[in-house]
């Protein structure tokens, strides 16, 4: 009988840790779990209750209670370190210790989920052993926002869920908003974020690019006769983030459409006519919003644009001696800033670099003090190792510059600025709702070519330009330094160093740890 009793507390014992053990794989509860559990706790309630006698004489012996104060000192230490854990994983706080901070999500990610006002749930389709990149990177997005939720499906074991969006294949990501639904087919924080944008915007704003004058082409794209000239990567980037692009010919429209979010002027190479110049100048008195963006001469200047707003486009060319563009295979035509305005535009820019090849400096209207209701903020200078050089034609033709003290203009040189104004509205469909009070928004910079397809993609020249943009449409979510591209950081060895490195880390080191450990051994014998 006792020989049973025994029994039944260690197959009792079994039963329980079986039953967990199923709940711990299946991470769901079943029939057999239960029963296992419950046959598990009545085989030990019968031990327990047969041998209550042994027990009793166990426990009263002083060796079993100082047992038991340590077991119950353990388990109130292991109390402590579960509520410790606890309040860690509703309070996480992480760290990204790699050299570029690839496993931190960019600043447009922080600023898109935290301002999420509605759920957005995305759903990846990946097979299972293939899933571990979007789960770790679907992980972070619902780090941050619990608007964000997420599931990883297997086609091959969900076919069902897998067929309600049509074709999917594998690597496919659906993300679904309160109404709108994107698929994208890469697993990058650029393309998930830019999904959300378009899920979660209400309507399409347009930006358009003026044509006629020469200006660059933003269908060109880089593969093209004259693709470095081109815009077309700009014009992606800015679709990309659930923005409509039209091109506009103002001399054959008459008028700036009434659905212009913002209007691009993208170095002109020629003057606008007085009837463009009267368009553009109404459509900003009116609270329109521009960005502007003018080369040296001989392209046009558009200073008949600029002067009623404070800006004035100066007559030279930067060159900068400094050295700094030497380390990226840029000469002194092409200056490279590092300092930065307090605008909203350039303050995630800070210690970051951009790049203006052949750039015309800007600078304050001599009457733009007297002129109280602009506000004019000066975005990027250029280095003290900088000047505008006035002669640009020996420049331009030989290649010749030198700073002369009493012609030229020293550096730092202002490169870009933002102009805003509360006018008055430019229709009753168009006033905000505070009244008939809107603000004109303004951005001028020096230089075209630091947006076209050969620049779009040097440093942060195109965080510069899609910001501006951005601020421009009143976006400020979108007003942030864009998702890193990954690094490839792998270490490439010869036939030689991958053989040095077996023998020392794999063969040697070890033998070395055993060699030690017989020594150790031998001597204590001794």
């Amino acid at each position: 009988m006792k020989r049973l009793l025994n029994y039944s507390g260690i197959l009792g014992l079994l039963l329980l840790i079986a039953g967990g053990l199923i709940y711990v794989i299946t991470t769901t509860s079943s029939w057999l779990m239960t029963t296992f559990l419950i046959l598990g706790g009545i085989l030990i309630l019968v031990y327990v209750v047969g041998n209550l006698q042994k027990i009793q004489s166990y426990f009263s012996k002083r060796s079993t209670k100082y047992s038991t104060n340590a077991i119950v000192i353990s388990i109130i230490v292991l109390v402590i370190l579960g509520l410790v854990n606890f309040v860690a994983y509703r309070h996480t706080y992480r760290i990204d210790t790699t050299a570029n901070h690839q496993y931190s999500l960019s600043e447009q990610t922080h600023k898109v989920l935290t301002h999420l006002k509605k759920d957005v749930h995305v759903i990846g389709f990946f097979r299972t052993e293939e899933n571990r990149r979007a789960k770790d990177l679907f992980t972070e997005y619902a780090h941050i926002s619990s608007k964000f939720s997420y599931e990883l499906v297997d086609p091959d074991k969900r076919p069902a869920i897998a067929r309600k969006y049509g074709r999917i294949s594998y690597g496919t990501i659906v993300v679904q908003g309160p109404q709108k639904i994107e698929r994208i087919n890469k697993t990058t924080e650029e393309e998930l974020t830019n999904a959300i944008i378009k899920v979660t915007r209400k309507g399409k704003k347009w930006i358009y690019f003026l044509e006629g004058h020469g200006e660059h082409d933003i269908d060109q794209a880089l593969s093209g006769p004259k693709g470095r000239e081109g815009m077309a990567v700009a014009k992606n980037a800015l679709m990309s983030q659930y923005y409509g692009v039209k091109k506009l010919m103002l001399i054959s429209e008459k008028k700036i459409p009434e659905d212009c979010a913002v209007l691009v002027i993208a170095g002109p190479r020629t003057g606008l006519l007085q009837i463009e110049r009267n368009i553009i100048e109404n459509y900003l008195d009116k609270g329109g919003k521009a960005l502007i963006m003018i080369d040296p001469a001989p392209s046009a200047s558009l200073q008949d644009v600029l002067s009623p707003w404070g800006i004035h486009a100066d007559n030279d060319v930067i060159l900068d001696v400094s050295g700094v563009g030497q380390l990226f295979g840029a000469g002194p035509s092409i200056p490279v800033v590092t300092n930065y305005g307090s605008s909203m535009i350039t303050k995630d820019l800070k210690g970051m670099i951009t790049a203006f090849p052949l750039a015309r400096s800007l600078s304050k209207e001599s009457d733009s003090d007297k002129k109280s209701d602009l506000d004019i903020v000066d975005l990027l200078k250029t280095g003290p190792k900088s000047w505008g050089e006035t002669n640009i034609s020996l420049f331009m033709n030989q290649n010749k510059a030198g700073f002369n003290a009493g012609q030229d203009k020293k550096g730092p040189l202002v490169l870009g600025m933002a102009v805003t104004k509360t006018v008055e509205a430019a229709s009753a469909s168009t006033r905000s709702a505070a009244g008939a009070k809107k603000k004109t928004r303004l951005v001028v910079y020096g230089d075209s070519d630091f947006a076209t397809n050969a620049w779009f993609h040097f440093q942060k020249n195109g965080d510069l330009f899609l910001n501006s943009v951005n601020w421009l449409a009143e976006e400020s979510d979108l007003v942030a330094i864009r998702a890193r591209s990954p690094e490839d950081r792998r270490v490439n060895l010869t036939k030689e160093q991958s053989k040095l490195l077996l023998w020392i880390g794999v063969i040697l080191f070890p033998l070395a740890i055993v060699l030690l450990g017989i020594g150790v051994y031998t001597k204590r014998r001794k």
